[in-house]
Order: structure tokens, then C-alpha cells, then sequence
């Protein structure tokens, strides 16, 4: 039966839908009551949840307080924030530390020389970039003398005119900041060089006076540096031997930084004695402690077998020298063992009648490098002699065969009496000769001089119609097994993450640098050997870093993946694809540029790179060569020293910024104080807990003091505060009632809002029995105003936290009877998420809230049927109406037929 579609009766002209509306509002009456309540739980529930989320503030603002090292924090404050400024990330102890901020970190910087224009063509060739590794990298101060250093302090150098000048060496790390204090003093007119392992003092003032070195104050700065006494009427003055081992020297500073190639629980050395007997020694034996010294290696020597091996480091101070202590008529051997390098490495693999075997020099100079460094570790093996030949037709031969450094090459040739100077070269990766003898028609010649090809093996090989031979890249090694990981990348390190490695068959392994934690490369190489997917890792034949090769011969490549947003690949300079069988890892940067190349897409190639250096344009303004390429490190310290090569190019680099570590010195005194360098501004826990970062240098004292503050509790106290008082007008609200219009708010006359007010506001005004003189808030400056909110006084809490701030770390952080302990358990017990007061009554509300929606839903279906039932039976009068109403219409229309007559029949 349909419904009624007019809202009023067509026949009747009943207001049928406002009659059902207001017979409906009846009816709803029951749905309606129960729609208020439900509101009004609503309301109560949502009042609930406003009043557990504020008091969940109170009560983590209360944890905050239990906890002691709030109230032990330190102040920091340094004496001159615009030379140093300082912070602590932990406790500090109270005091003041004393620092110079000696040094600054800086980038290094370089320019090229001058092209036509940016946009001019560069020409085919090639640009090489990297950190580090240069051949001439100054030694540390703190490894001369045998370990015993350069003393802190100055000295006095007076030139041959009489000029005198002090300089100041109380800040100097290496060798090179020794030469450039001394040869940027501005003071005296003489050149300091290092030339082995002494330091030569050459006067350029042209006086006739005595060139004379002196110490300052009493110090010995002089003779630590091998100069003392030096008072000599020449325009040189050579200095004293000063490079020595000594037991103390890290293993990974020997041979120019790569350390030795030891194998944990593997034999090293294979020794045969002349008495014939034999012994397998390994350096790093299972059970001890991992050897990190040179000491380490010679106590494990002379442990192993002390009755007939003695190890010592030999009397020049340059190698290690073993003693057959056995008598017999063979030969003292010594190999390596296992597939090892390690005799090699100190060459000591070798047969030797006598009883004594020396290895080779294991130590450089102070700016040098040595030959076995050379050709990416392999060495030069053997050198002999050399003939040169200057521009003027005057020749030499000179022997090399002794040299054991690069020094000592250059040394021999300078020494040689011909007109042609050996140098490093600009790069500093090789060796430069230069004619000087003026003449301009014969060629400069250098030729080898016996079947050891030493020229050949330098790079000086050539006869050319020039002033100067350049031997190009020596290929210095820079990365061995023991290369500390955390300085590659200029001392950037290498990211934790992990790298899939992809053989040419398809198998792959995978290398979680976070799980693994290793610490050298070796510990990479041997991580990727033991995949055991037909890849080796080893040391690439540069030196300079770490290459994988491909055994699985299957039709693929060799590729190398980081996985995740992980870079550890891409920072071991792995990440990519093989080149045939080889994936070669080098840390040298090589730009190979085209003959479309200009200086402008050289910097486009080498900023797309992103390997942590930034090329640029410099224009010199001299219209003639107006361009310049500018490489900026983005890394600090001097171990992200760009070594540049562009050679490739006909491009010579100058610096205009040199790589340095910052120096911080800690103490005041310039003689005990102690040097600490970090490669960037930055010092973590200089001392316990607190961290110092320089804005600038100088030799001033800057003071740092760390004092006890109740600051940090303070502030937290007022949290506190805060968080009650917010509770307390949540509670006010709605517990309110108004007594104007008898209106009431959300929670009024509920027990479990009145709990909350009164159970907290005991605890806030109560008394705690510790064992400390401070029992309650109000001491400490925390007392409920007439409307029982909290005020806090800060300045009585600080003089009662400088009076005795232990008794109030005890009063709040005490573990059974402190307030923050029991204010906590009592707030767990009114809003803690297991059955307490505020969430137990959260619950039950929601029960109800639930009932009423059942019953509410219910009601609405009954109505919706009550609503058909009247409209229907509105239908049904109006039907019933219409029909009287027709049957009435058809009747009025029945017409009256009178009788006919029967008188008109007839």
C-alpha cells in the first residue's frame, strides 16, 4: 500500500503531515530522553578523556622530577664565546678548564693556472683529484726522537745579516707547520726544507755574519728539532738525524701509513734456522690481545721462540733486524707464511749466511716517501744507476741503488755536480728534473744506467728538447689492510649500511657493514672474500684502494649495490659495474676530458660527481688568461689534502688554502698544557661531558666554567606547576556549578573528578619523611593559592637548591619515599592504564554510552515503523472518505422518473 505523496488530504484537506509530525514528537518522546542522556554521557566521557590527557602531563612532568641528573646538571660558560664556545651533553664536574684555541680547521683550496676562457676548449687529456696521499706528507712531531717528540716552546733563528727573529713553535703537529713558521716568520731571511730525516736551514740574507739556531726561555724546542748549537759561519747548516723507531709507534704509521697485512690466527712468518730447524710464527695469535704497536710485534717475536729468534729494531732506528741465536753451516731464512706479505712488507724475506738478517727501512723521513711505498705498494724492487745529461752536454752517472726513499733519489742528484735540480713534483704524486744549466739547443737526457731500469721505474726516462722532465704519478700507496677506515674519504670515513655484491652468474652475497662493525679495510676485504661467490677483494694495483675481481666466468657483470638509502658502497668507491672481470674501488677521482670539453663541462662533470669537492670559475681580471678551475674541499683537516694531477691537461695547481686540523691545547701553560687536533672546529668530551667547538684562533686563554645549576630542576618544578594548574581549571570547569541559572558542568557531583582534585592536592601540600631536611613542596617555593592552583618561587627554590642541593635531589628522586616516587604511584593509580579511577570510569561510561545507542537505534526503527503505520492509515481514511465522497456525487446525479399516466394509454 502506498504511501500518502501530499502532505495534505486531496479530499479531505487534513494537514496529515503536520498531524503525523506532532503525533511523532509523541511518540519519540522515550528515543528522545534517551538521546539526552546519551549526550550527557558523551559529555562526562569527553570531559574524562580531556581530564586523564591533563593529568597525564601532571604525571609525566612528576617523572621528570624523579629523575637525579636533573638535579646535578652543570652550567656552562665560556669567558669569550667569540673564540670558543662549549656545552655539555652529560655531567660535567664542576670547575674551570682552561683552553687556547690555537688553530682553526680549514678546506683545502686550489686554482689552477690561467686558460683562455671558460668556454674555450681544454684540448683531449685527462684531470685526476684525491685525498691525501701525496709523497711528501709531513711527518708528526709526536713520532720523532724515537717517540719522545719535539718539546713546546721557540726558538731564535738569527741570519747571517744579524737579523733575529723568534719563532713560535708551541702549536706546530708536523713537520710542515715547523717549516712554515719558520719560513713565513717575516723576521729573517733563511729557508727551512726537510731533506731526509733532518731538517737544513739555508740563509738567503747574503751576510757574512754566523747563521746561528738558539733556543728561547730555557726551553729545548731546538734541539728536539735537531738544530740546538747550530752557530756556523756558511749559508747552510744542516740539522740532526731526528727520525728514529721506537716501540710505541702504531703499527698503521709504519711504511708511509699502510701498516702491516696481518691475518688474525694465521702463521706470518716461516723462519729456518741455521741449525736447520724451522718454526711458523703468527703475529696475531689467537687469544691475545690484537698487536697495535711495533713493541707488540717484537714481544710476539721473541716469545715465539726465545731460545733461538731475536728480534730488535736496529741500531739506525730505520727497520727491524732478527738474530739467529741457533749455531749450524746453513742459511737464516725468513719468508712469509700462508700466502702472506709480512716478510716482504719488512724486508726481511731473504737467506742470509750470517746470523743476523736487517729488514728495509720501515719508517720515511720527514717529508718523504719510501721507495717500497712506490708503484701502489709493490715497491721498485732493485734501483741502479741513472745517466743524465743537461741541456749543455755535461754528463753524470749516478748510483741509486742504496736509496731507499724518494729523498734519497733526489738527494743523489742534486748531489751529483750537474746542472739539473731534482724537485717533487707540483702534483706532488712524483719527481720533477729541471735543467739549469741556461742552455737552450741540447736536450735534457735521462736514461737508465744498468739493466735495473731505475730512470724507466722512476718515470724520469726521456730525452727531450725541454728544461724540465716530469716522472708523473709514482702511485704512492695509500690504502693497505690496515687502512683505518674512518680515514678515507679525507678522514670522512665510510657510512654503516649494508652492499649487495653481484658475481657474472648471477649469485650474490651481501656485506652489513652495521653488523660486521669493521675497522679496517682489511676487515672489508676479508668480509667480501668470505662470501664465497667467486669474487676476490683485494688491494688495487694503485694503492689506493680496494678492487674486486670476478672468477665465476659467466656472461654477466660484476656489480657492487647499495642497499636501502645506505652509501657504505659509494664511500668505498665500489658502487657500480666492472670493467670486464674488474671492479676497482680507487679513491682517486680521474676526469677524462674530450676534445668538445671546456673548462665550463669539466666543472658540470666533476660538481655531478658529488665525491666532496666543488669545482668552480675563478677569473684573475688580467684579460689575458682570464679562467681558472677552483677545487674546494668540503672536508676539514689536513688529512683532505687534494693532492691534484693536471698534467693530462697542461694545468699546474697552486693553493690557495692549505688543508689543516684545528689545534685546541688544553691547559693554560704553553708547556704543559696538552695539544689535542681535530680535523673539524669540533671537540667532543674534551674533558667528561663537555663538548668545545672553535669560532676563532689566537694564543689567548680562554676559560670554560662548569657550574653545579638547579636550572634544568627549576624549570622542570615549573612545568610541574603549570601542568596542575592546568589540571585544576579543567577541574573547575567541569565540576562547576553555577548558582545563577542552575547550570552545572560536565562531571559535577562526580566521585571520581572529586578524587582526583583532593587525592593530588594532598599529595601536593603533604609532608615526605626522607632522610633529607627538605619534607614538602612549600619549602622549596611551591605553595596552592585560595583557588588551589600552585605558585612557584623560583628565587627560594634557588636559594634552598645553593644551600643544599643534595637534600632536595633527595627529596624528589628518592626511590621509596621521595615525592616524584609516591606522586607517581598515586597518579598511576588515578590515570595509569590498568584500572584506575579515570579509565575505569572512561570504561564504564562507554558501556553505557554503547546500551543507549543500542536502545536509541532500536527506538528509531520502531518509529520509522509507527510513521508508515499513521501516513497508512491517513491513506486509508482518505481513501475510504473519497469513496463516500464519489458515491455521494453519483447518487446526487440519479435523476426522478415520474409514472406514466395510464389515463395517456388509453
Amino acid at each position: 500500500m502506498g504511501r500518502i505523496q501530499s502532505s495534505t488530504g486531496l479530499t479531505t484537506g487534513i494537514d496529515i503531515q503536520g498531524i503525523v509530525t506532532k503525533l511523532m514528537q509523541i511518540e519519540s518522546i522515550p528515543r528522545d530522553a534517551l538521546t539526552t542522556r546519551q549526550a550527557s554521557l558523551k559529555a562526562q566521557q569527553a570531559a574524562v578523556t580531556d581530564l586523564t590527557a591533563v593529568a597525564i602531563g601532571v604525571q609525566l612532568s612528576i617523572r621528570r622530577l624523579s629523575k637525579p641528573e636533573l638535579f646535578t646538571t652543570t652550567k656552562i660558560a665560556s669567558s669569550n664565546p667569540s673564540m670558543l664556545t662549549a656545552n655539555s651533553t652529560a655531567t660535567v664536574a664542576p670547575g674551570q678548564y682552561q683552553f687556547v684555541p690555537a688553530r682553526l680547521a680549514q678546506a683545502s683550496h686550489a686554482i689552477s693556472s690561467g686558460v683562455a676562457a671558460s668556454d674555450d676548449l681544454l684540448g683531449e687529456g685527462s684531470l685526476s683529484f684525491r685525498f691525501g696521499g701525496q709523497i711528501d706528507t709531513a711527518v708528526s712531531l709526536s713520532e720523532l726522537n724515537g717517540g719522545a717528540g719535539v718539546p713546546r716552546g721557540q726558538i731564535r733563528v738569527t741570519d747571517r745579516s744579524g737579523a733575529t727573529g723568534v719563532i713560535d713553535l708551541r702549536y706546530a703537529q708536523n713537520i710542515d707547520d715547523v717549516l712554515t713558521a719558520i719560513n713565513e716568520s717575516g723576521t729573517v731571511s733563511v729557508e727551512a726544507t726537510a731533506q731526509g730525516d733532518r731538517l737544513v736551514i739555508t740563509d738567503r740574507s747574503g751576510g757574512t755574519a754566523n747563521l746561528r739556531v738558539q733556543e728561547v726561555g730555557g726551553g729545548t724546542t731546538a734541539a728536539g728539532l735537531g738544530l740546538a748549537g747550530i752557530n756556523v759561519a756558511a749559508d747552510t747548516a744542516n740539522g740532526q738525524d731526528i727520525v728514529k723507531l721506537f716501540e710505541g709507534i702504531q703499527l698503521n704509521r709504519l711504511r708511509d701509513g699502510n701498516g702491516l697485512s696481518l691475518r688474525p690466527a694465521v702463521p706470518e712468518l716461516s723462519i729456518t734456522y741455521r741449525d736447520g730447524s724451522t718454526k711458523s710464527i703468527d703475529l696475531d695469535p689467537t687469544g691475545s690481545p690484537t698487536p697495535r704497536t711495533l713493541g707488540d710485534i717484537l714481544d710476539v717475536l721473541n716469545a715465539a721462540d726465545p731460545t733461538k729468534l731475536e728480534a730488535k729494531i736496529s741500531a739506525d732506528g730505520e727497520r727491524i733486524e732478527l738474530t739467529d741465536l741457533t749455531s749450524g753451516g746453513g742459511n737464516f731464512i725468513v719468508a712469509s707464511a700462508a700466502g702472506g706479505t709480512i716478510a716482504e712488507e719488512l724486508g726481511l724475506a731473504a737467506s742470509v749466511a750470517s746470523n743476523t738478517l736487517t729488514g728495509s727501512r720501515i719508517v720515511s723521513g720527514l717529508k718523504t716517501t719510501l721507495i717500497t711505498s712506490l708503484s701502489g705498494g709493490d715497491g721498485l724492487g732493485t734501483l741502479g744507476t741513472i745517466a743524465l745529461t743537461d741541456r749543455s752536454g755535461a754528463t753524470v752517472t749516478v748510483d741509486l741503488s742504496t736509496a731507499e726513499t724518494l729523498d734519497d733519489v733526489i738527494d743523489a742528484i742534486n748531489d751529483a755536480g750537474l746542472d739539473i735540480t731534482a724537485t717533487y713534483n707540483d702534483a706532488r704524486n712524483g719527481l720533477k728534473l729541471t735543467d739549469t744549466s741556461g742552455a737552450t739547443t741540447g736536450n735534457l737526457i735521462v736514461a737508465d744506467g744498468d739493466a735495473n731500469n731505475a730512470a724507466t721505474k722512476l718515470g724520469l726516462a726521456a730525452n727531450v728538447a725541454a728544461t724540465s722532465i716530469n716522472s708523473g704519478a709514482l702511485q704512492r700507496q695509500s690504502v693497505g689492510r690496515a687502512t683505518l677506515l674512518s680515514s678515507y674519504n679525507g678522514s670522512k670515513g665510510v657510512s654503516q649500511g649494508s652492499f649487495k655484491i653481484t658475481n657474472s652468474l648471477g649469485a650474490t652475497g651481501t656485506v652489513n657493514l652495521t653488523t660486521l662493525k669493521p675497522k679496517t679495510v682489511g676487515d672489508i676485504i676479508d668480509a667480501i672474500n668470505g662470501l664465497n661467490i667467486n669474487v676476490t677483494a683485494q688491494i688495487n694495483a694503485a694503492g689506493d684502494g680496494i678492487e674486486l675481481v670476478d672468477g665465476a666466468n659467466g656472461t654477466g657483470k660484476l656489480t657492487v649495490a647499495d642497499q636501502g638509502t645506505g652509501r657504505a658502497a659509494a664511500d668505498l668507491h665500489l658502487a657500480g659495474e666492472a670493467t670486464g672481470t674488474t671492479l676497482n674501488g680507487s679513491t682517486t677521482i680521474t676526469i677524462n676530458v674530450t676534445n668538445t670539453d671546456t673548462l665550463e663541462s669539466v666543472i658540470e662533470k666533476i660538481n655531478d660527481l658529488k665525491v666532496g669537492v666543488t669545482a668552480g670559475v675563478l677569473n684573475d681580471g688580467s684579460g689575458s688568461l682570464p679562467a681558472h678551475l677552483s677545487l674546494l674541499s668540503s672536508v676539514t683537516g689536513s688529512a683532505a689534502s687534494l693532492q691534484i694531477d693536471g698534467s693530462g691537461l697542461g694545468l699546474s695547481f697552486r693553493e690557495l688554502t692549505k688543508a689543516q686540523d684545528a689545534v685546541l691545547q688544553l691547559g693554560s701553560s704553553a708547556t704543559t698544557g696538552t695539544l689535542i687536533a681535530s680535523a673539524s672546529n669540533s671537540y667532543k668530551d674534551i674533558v667528561p661531558g663537555l663538548n668545545v667547538s672553535l669560532a676563532g684562533a689566537g694564543t689567548d686563554v680562554v676559560t670554560v666554567t662548569a657550574s653545579q645549576t638547579g636550572e634544568s630542576a627549576a624549570s622542570a618544578l615549573q612545568l610541574f606547576v603549570d601542568q596542575y594548574n592546568k589540571l585544576r581549571t579543567k577541574l573547575d570547569t567541569y565540576t562547576n556549578y553555577n548558582v545563577v541559572d542552575g547550570t552545572v558542568g560536565a562531571l559535577f557531583g562526580s566521585s571520581e573528578a572529586l578524587r582526583l582534585d583532593s587525592d593530588l592536592a594532598r599529595a601536593v601540600g603533604g609532608t615526605y619523611f626522607n632522610g633529607g631536611t627538605v619534607r614538602s613542596l612549600a619549602q622549596l617555593g611551591v605553595t596552592p593559592g585560595e583557588d588551589g592552583k600552585l605558585t612557584f618561587d623560583k628565587s627560594l627554590f634557588e636559594a634552598a637548591y645553593n644551600d643544599n642541593p643534595a637534600d632536595i635531589t633527595e627529596f624528589f628522586s628518592d626511590e621509596t619515599r621521595g615525592f616524584a616516587q609516591l606522586t607517581d604511584k598515586l597518579m598511576e593509580s588515578l590515570v595509569g592504564k590498568d584500572d584506575s579511577v579515570l579509565i575505569t570510569r572512561f570504561e564504564s561510561l562507554q558501556r553505557q554510552v554503547d546500551t543507549y545507542t543500542n536502545d536509541i537505534e532500536k527506538w528509531g526503527l520502531r518509529l520509522t515503523k509507527i510513521q508508515e503505520r499513521l501516513f497508512n492509515q491517513f491513506f486509508q481514511m482518505e481513501s475510504i472518505v473519497t469513496s463516500i465522497r464519489n458515491n455521494l456525487t453519483a447518487i446526487s446525479q440519479i435523476q426522478y422518473i415520474s409514472p406514466v399516466s395510464s389515463s395517456s394509454n388509453s
